[in-house]
């Protein structure tokens, strides 16, 4: 199971598309942002899900362009999506965050030094935020299940800000 396989699914059940028509779906709404997906892979996922028989394509004439491949979601397409948003609902929530790494070996440097890296973290956290305000402006016309997102990435954000806060006052002290 892959979530980047209910992306794709989602997509083209909201509307048959291209692959191609697909990847630019996925950089529009951020996908990237949100879970692991690389725009790269989309189509090598198309192909595969296709020969699953999840997808059906059809070939549409391009007039001045080449023939394209229009793909649509098949009866065992919404039987494997469903299951993937069951599964996805009900499986545990991973919270991996790579500065983790960083935090987890600050105690081997000195202590200034770690506490810059505290310092670059908290900056980068709050330009993390930002961007993301940035983007729940731009986009504030999408439905509700989108706009929700953003709403969800700027509590995490404020949560980590205030969490970052605690640890550095456990960090100067220990």
């Amino acid at each position: 199971m892959s979530s980047i396989d209910l992306v794709i699914l989602g997509i083209v059940l909201e509307k048959p598309q291209s692959a191609y028509d697909i990847q630019k779906d996925v950089e529009y709404h951020h996908f990237s942002r949100w879970t692991k997906i690389s725009v790269p892979s989309i189509y090598r996922k198309v192909l595969q899900m296709s020969e699953k028989g999840y997808l059906q394509s059809d070939i549409v004439k391009g007039g001045k362009f080449a023939d394209k491949a229009i793909y649509s979601i098949t009866d065992k397409g919404r039987v494997y999506f469903k299951e993937l948003m069951a599964y996805y609902a009900a499986g545990p929530v991973p919270l991996l965050f790579d500065f983790n790494v960083v935090i987890s070996n600050l105690n081997k440097m000195d202590k200034a030094e770690a506490m810059e890296l505290v310092s670059a973290l908290r900056q980068s956290i709050q330009s993390s935020a930002e961007l993301n305000e940035g983007y729940a402006q731009e986009f504030a016309d999408i439905p509700l299940v989108g706009r929700t997102i953003f709403e969800q990435q700027q509590l995490l954000y404020n949560a980590l800000l205030e969490w970052l806060n605690h640890f550095e006052g456990q960090f100067l002290q220990e």
